[in-house]
């Protein structure tokens, strides 16, 4: 059995998408479940761990997947070699529960869950020791990170997405694949000589294009990746208009808010988005439905808005996606 040699395999024939100009493939493959655990692979065979874009693996992707040996279909396969491909939901956190594993209590726990009830009476088990595992080794470790390369920045720059719901909240809520970054667009020629040595991606149409200043509208992400930058995949850039002292909502010019009220800091210094404006983003992805964890973002946090912030969101929500089901929480 030789994971290397099939996480190889799956970059070479579904294609590598950091291999830039492809709009599938690839994004992240590593191992997991407890099979990868040295002291729980009696429990379940080894599995893959498969970040694959599209999110739901095409026709021929899934062809592509049986050549290699695969059976099985959607999100599972297993392979004769020994081991599961498992496609994961991009939200579900499974990095944290993985390494959760590796911590000598968590396993001891989860392998006793396992023979009482299962992998998936397991796997539900360790969720609240994977959240303080990661809370503890994880945390804002990649925040501070990004404050300190971002310090010299003459520029009200933020975190914005997950991390700043979790700076507003002042714990961990959840696990994040990575961490969002607000920073202005005219700022970029600083940007470019602070991240000096990082890999810069642009998404174009759905594919990478390697970052080239100034990126100009309507383009605004620049994805980047450095082997010190660790807890998360990369650190996701969005330029954005915070012109005559105003955050401007990217995705409709009517809404905006004082860039005094926009950007909070924390007690130890780190700027963030304020949460009525993250979760008005998180309302609506790429013009769909709240997706699981913004749902679940959206009830951790909407209690904790004040009557101000819930008046806001409520506003911005019925100028731009009336009949939201949010809209009735925050009445």
């Amino acid at each position: 059995m030789d994971l290397d040699a099939a996480i190889h395999d799956l970059r070479t024939h579904l294609g590598d998408f950091l291999d830039r100009k492809r709009p599938d493939g690839v994004f992240h493959v590593q191992p997991g479940g407890p099979g990868s655990v040295p002291t729980l692979t009696d429990l379940e065979p080894p599995e893959l761990h498969l970040d694959l874009l599209p999110e739901t693996p095409t026709d021929d992707q899934q062809a592509t997947l049986r050549r290699l040996g695969y059976s099985g279909s959607g999100h599972h396969w297993t392979h004769p070699g020994g081991w599961r491909l498992i496609l994961p939901d991009h939200g579900s956190g499974w990095r944290a529960e993985q390494a959760a594993l590796h911590d000598p209590g968590a396993a001891h726990t989860y392998r006793a869950a396992y023979h009482e009830g299962g992998r998936a009476h397991a796997d539900a088990t360790l969720h609240p020791a994977a959240l303080s595992h990661h809370a503890r080794t994880v945390g804002l470790t990649p925040a501070r990170h990004v404050a300190r390369l971002l310090a010299p920045l003459d520029a009200p720059w933020m975190i914005a997405a997950g991390y700043a719901l979790d700076l507003h909240l002042g714990h961990t809520a959840r696990p994040h694949d990575d961490l969002d970054v607000i920073v202005p667009r005219d700022a970029q020629p600083q940007l470019t000589d602070l991240l000096r040595g990082w890999r810069l991606d642009t998404p174009v149409d759905g594919a990478y294009q390697p970052y080239a200043a100034p990126l100009d509208l309507p383009h605004h992400q620049i994805h980047a990746r450095h082997p010190d930058l660790s807890g998360v995949l990369m650190l996701d850039i969005l330029l954005t208009d915070l012109s005559s002292g105003t955050w401007h909502y990217r995705r409709d010019p009517r809404i905006t808010l004082p860039l005094d009220h926009a950007r909070k800091v924390s007690p130890e210094g780190l700027p963030y988005l304020t949460p009525e404006a993250v979760l008005l983003f998180k309302a609506s992805t790429a013009g769909r439905d709240p997706r699981g964890k913004d749902e679940a973002d959206f009830q951790r946090v909407q209690p904790t808005l004040t009557v101000e912030a819930r008046a806001w969101l409520r506003g911005a929500l019925t100028l731009t996606s009336p009949g939201h089901p949010w809209l009735t929480s925050l009445e």
